[in-house]
């Protein structure tokens, strides 16, 4: 913790925060809500607000275990970047390098869900296209025929292992010729497979062995340890009359259970935010933390810029509901101020989680603020939003100083 003048905040401006998130709670929106800013490499606000767990009277405490779910995306880009900087896998090396079965992906060209027309793509998927949402590859989110064969293959299965998720998506059609369209999809779940074959250890044992034993990051993996039950933050959803209730017997949340089979490289991690501080500051200290190197500076700096052509950006994200980000290599990437929905300069970079956990990081103004929830899905509220709000508020107030 330090000052808030220290760091360049308002603290009479930042004592908004308090009523605004507690208000989300008071409202019966959220169940619970873990807010952080850090500045400088030193936290100078942090609150949790509300409970883990409802019916028991749990107030959410600040280690509390989420399940952060495509706030994994970005942390799956960082372990194939870190085999890219071991001289292991190549961004522009072919997706068939590693997965023999997608050297005869197919394009959806015509037709139905039932009987589509296909052809060959104009080149192969590339590992740099897995990782910033150019690859084609569908995610079942549009009412389109190519989304409709991917829900019908039903994918995302606790028990099926990443190889067989990987060989059944390869099978299905690509909604465009990789690299020329963007859309969100499921090329990270096919990069963890790529760090698989290319590390010759399961997603797993590699992510802890490469990047969450070395960033001291304790409570992050893909399974609930026996230990973690006690801190797990329960994950709510409207029900019927409109009030909370818990979140039971929903497939993607099988994927967290220590029988699960899969490792969902797009969605499957938990974490909490002091972990998830670390890997941010990481990222925003150019690869290292403390005396720990992860990745190279260069890295990083490709990895936190747009890599998308003109014709691509903004990326039409409606998760992010502002025009003005492109998307380097697992996170967006803000690219313009004009038009944008929320505060904040070009150069930001962030990404999300369905259940409502947020991050940014601001080089400019070296900041990392997150907001965590776990509601489904967290976009009914604009949790986010409003906390960015506040936060630049507070750091405008006196004039943006050092």
């Amino acid at each position: 913790m330090a000052p808030a003048e220290t760091l360049g905040f308002s603290q009479a401006t930042l004592d908004r925060i308090d009523p605004a998130l507690q208000a989300f709670v008071d409202s019966g929106q959220v169940s619970g809500i873990y807010a952080v800013i850090a500045r400088h490499g030193r936290i100078r606000y942090e609150r949790t607000f509300g409970q883990m767990d409802v019916a028991r009277d749990r107030p959410l405490r600040r280690d509390a275990i989420f399940r952060i779910y495509s706030m994994t995306k970005p942390v799956v880009a960082v372990g194939v970047l870190r085999l890219v900087d071991q001289g292991r896998v190549g961004l522009d090396d072919p997706v068939s390098k590693y997965i023999p079965s997608f050297a005869n992906v197919q394009v959806f060209a015509g037709g139905t869900a039932d009987a589509p027309i296909l052809r060959a793509p104009d080149s192969p998927i590339t590992v740099r296209q897995l990782l910033n949402h150019t690859s084609g590859l569908a995610y079942g989110l549009t009412p389109g025929p190519v989304d409709t064969i991917f829900s019908r293959a039903r994918l995302y299965d606790a028990g099926r292992t990443l190889e067989e998720f990987t060989d059944s998506l390869a099978r299905i059609p690509l909604l465009f010729s990789p690299g020329t369209q963007w859309s969100y999809g499921s090329g990270l779940d096919v990069a963890g497979r790529v760090i698989e074959v290319a590390s010759g250890q399961t997603l797993d044992r590699f992510l802890d062995e490469q990047l969450f034993r070395p960033l001291g990051m304790r409570d992050t993996g893909f399974r609930i340890r026996p230990e973690m039950r006690d801190r797990l933050a329960t994950v709510y959803t409207p029900g019927a009359d409109g009030t909370l209730q818990p979140v039971r017997g929903d497939g993607l949340m099988a994927m967290f259970e220590p029988e699960a089979r899969f490792f969902w490289g797009s969605g499957g991690l938990l974490s909490t935010p002091d972990d998830m501080l670390r890997f941010t500051q990481m990222l925003l200290d150019g690869g290292e933390f403390g005396r720990t190197r992860i990745l190279r500076p260069e890295t990083v700096a490709l990895m936190t810029h747009n890599t998308l052509p003109p014709e691509l950006t903004p990326v039409p994200s409606g998760a992010l509901r502002d025009p003005t980000y492109g998307f380097g290599l697992g996170v967006a990437v803000k690219v313009d101020t004009a038009g944008a929905t929320r505060p904040g300069p070009v150069g930001i970079f962030r990404w999300s989680g369905y259940l409502g956990t947020y991050f940014w990081v601001d080089p400019e103004n070296d900041l990392i603020a997150m907001v965590w929830t776990q509601l489904s899905p967290g976009s009914r509220v604009p949790l986010e939003a409003t906390f960015q709000e506040l936060v630049y508020s507070a750091l405008q107030g006196i004039g943006n100083r050092e």
